[in-house]
């Protein structure tokens, strides 16, 4: 199933070359003939990343990687994209027990095109986290935009800032003096793609031009360490936003949880 417009197809194709075998500080990768299968080390979580199964093995792959999961009582997620085969992945996994989350767009844009609005003045100050007291604020405000456990990710980000280095920052976007919003960017070294996730915002300061702020200084940071791509995976309140700034769909993703 294409979702990318031909001009994208060149792009989805390096991404899925990346996802096959992605390198990243702290995330151990394990490339099998079917299936490539992540950890990340600090925040413990488990991902599928990239699949390519076909009509006769699916069922005999997902099978085999549900039981490996469940055998170690570890919970993992199966990143499924719209472009993955085969075409009723979705379907398959679900009989194998998998719950399938809510679908996100993902959404790219080719910074060598500079759009105007990466080199426009901003009013909004984000920051990057560098201290551990910054990082404590950061896992607050994430707790109460996102209303779930932030842990996995601030271990990822404290074990990162205490390496010293650029793969996963986070950010404090403020409204005045006031810590209101969150975001974070992940680098890979090698890679085209730069990710743009977990931006959000404390409601009583929404509205006021935070959200794309965060966009404007992760996308300025990318550029500086020679990411051509952003990549963000959107739910249905930030792809509006994402499209006004010249982002288009390249596909969609739904992420699938392992239930025990």
């Amino acid at each position: 199933m294409n979702i990318a417009p031909p001009h994208l197809l060149p792009v989805l194709a390096a991404f899925d070359a990346e996802r096959r075998s992605p390198s990243s500080s702290g995330v151990e990768c394990e490339v099998l003939p079917a299936v490539t299968r992540l950890h990340g080390l600090a925040g413990g979580w488990h991902q599928i990343a990239f699949s390519a199964l076909s009509d006769a093995d699916a069922d005999h792959v997902i099978a085999e990687q549900a039981a490996y999961y469940r055998a170690r009582g570890i919970s993992v997620e199966w990143s499924a994209y719209a472009h993955d085969t085969p075409p009723d992945l979705l379907a398959r996994l679900a009989q194998h027990g998998f719950d399938i989350g809510p679908r996100e767009a993902v959404v790219v844009l080719d910074c060598r095109e500079c759009p105007e609005w990466l080199g426009a003045a901003s009013h909004q100050r984000v920051e990057p986290v560098r201290t551990a007291a910054e990082l404590r604020i950061f896992g607050d405000a994430a707790e109460r935009i996102f209303q779930s456990d932030q842990t996995p990710i601030i271990r990822e980000l404290e074990a990162r800032l205490a390496e010293r280095s650029p793969e996963h920052i986070g950010y404090l976007v403020y409204d005045g003096s006031q810590v209101a919003g969150v975001a974070r960017l992940q680098l890979h070294r090698g890679s085209q793609f730069a990710g743009l996730y977990g931006g959000g915002t404390l409601e009583p300061h929404r509205g006021r031009g935070l959200y794309r702020a965060a966009v404007q200084r992760r996308a300025l940071d990318a550029v500086a360490s020679g990411a051509r791509y952003l990549r963000v995976d959107a739910l249905p309140t930030s792809q509006p936003i994402l499209e006004q700034l010249g982002f288009e769909v390249m596909t969609y993703v739904w992420p699938c949880a392992l239930l025990e």
